[in-house]
């Protein structure tokens, strides 16, 4: 018997872990398909006048930053972030977070323009370029719907995505200034190898650290914070949290062998519990 509940118990496991993956490939495909349709609609509808550049990781003092997608044109450079979000959309340029509503659940993210000027601000560091320069845009895939007023410079679908851009008719930049900044861009950002390795050096950080020094965070690069779940299944666990929540919510769990083999307990009692709903079956 004992023999059956450890085979099944491994087994259920596996299921979790195979779940949790399709999950997590789910939503990587899903930014990569929006950005890619939005860099063909770019490539197709502007001329020669525009340098389309996506998918840039740029290396900060501490830490790093992906931009979706960035077009150098005579007219400005334009920082776009793009959203794959479906459902009902609500914010504001205030808020730190956003509201997605989707069906019966409600998320929050990030407001993007925030998370826009983030960016520019790393790509006047290396271009040396004034504000002046760089056009902020976010733009969010046609499945989603605008239920609050969204500023000018937040947009929803291809061809609202490619008026915006139109719209600048004013010639800023000179080409040999285009040509600076292309290659100054190119220059800076880190290979998919590149990135990888800086990741799993930063993820090292978290091993040595204590309390007199805390880890940078993974996503924003703010000194991280120790805090303490405080309900739930990991109540009295500490964890790094961003010191700059509530803008930025990243964690990083802090486990020692102990709370390891908690957190296998805990998944095989969620994954015992649905398989039990799903057959109607009450535990005794």
């Amino acid at each position: 018997m004992i023999d059956f509940l450890s085979k099944f118990a491994e087994q259920i496991q596996k299921s979790v872990e195979i779940v949790e993956s399709i999950k997590k490939a789910k939503v990587q495909a899903t930014g990569f398909i929006g950005e890619f349709v939005f860099d063909e609609i770019a490539k197709g509808c502007l001329d020669e006048n525009y340098e389309v550049i996506s998918d840039v990781v740029l290396k900060l003092n501490n830490g790093t930053t992906q931009i979706d997608q960035i077009i150098v044109s005579i007219f400005g450079i334009f920082v776009v972030e793009i959203k794959t979000y479906k459902g009902w959309i609500f914010g504001d340029r205030q808020n730190a977070r956003w509201t997605q509503t989707l069906y019966n659940t409600r998320n929050t993210f990030q407001n993007p323009l925030r998370q826009n000027y983030k960016h520019i601000k790393a790509l006047q560091n290396i271009l040396g370029l004034p504000d002046d320069k760089f056009i902020s845009l976010i733009v969010f895939s046609g499945e989603a719907k605008f239920k609050t007023e969204m500023p000018v410079n937040v947009v929803r679908g291809g061809e609202d995505y490619i008026n915006f851009i139109l719209e600048y008719k004013d010639v800023i930049l000179r080409r040999n200034e285009i040509e600076n900044a292309v290659g100054k861009i190119s220059d800076n950002r880190l290979t998919n190898a590149d990135h990888q390795a800086y990741m799993e050096k930063v993820k090292g950080q978290y091993e040595k650290c204590d309390r007199n020094n805390p880890p940078f965070c993974p996503r924003c690069g703010k000194k991280m914070i120790l805090r303490t779940s405080k309900k739930g299944y990991y109540k009295g666990r500490q964890f790094w949290g961003c010191g700059d929540y509530p803008n930025c919510r990243a964690i990083v769990n802090i486990e020692n062998d102990k709370e390891c083999a908690e957190d296998q307990i805990i998944k095989f009692e969620k994954a015992f519990n649905m398989f039990l709903n799903k057959r109607n079956i009450t535990r005794r």
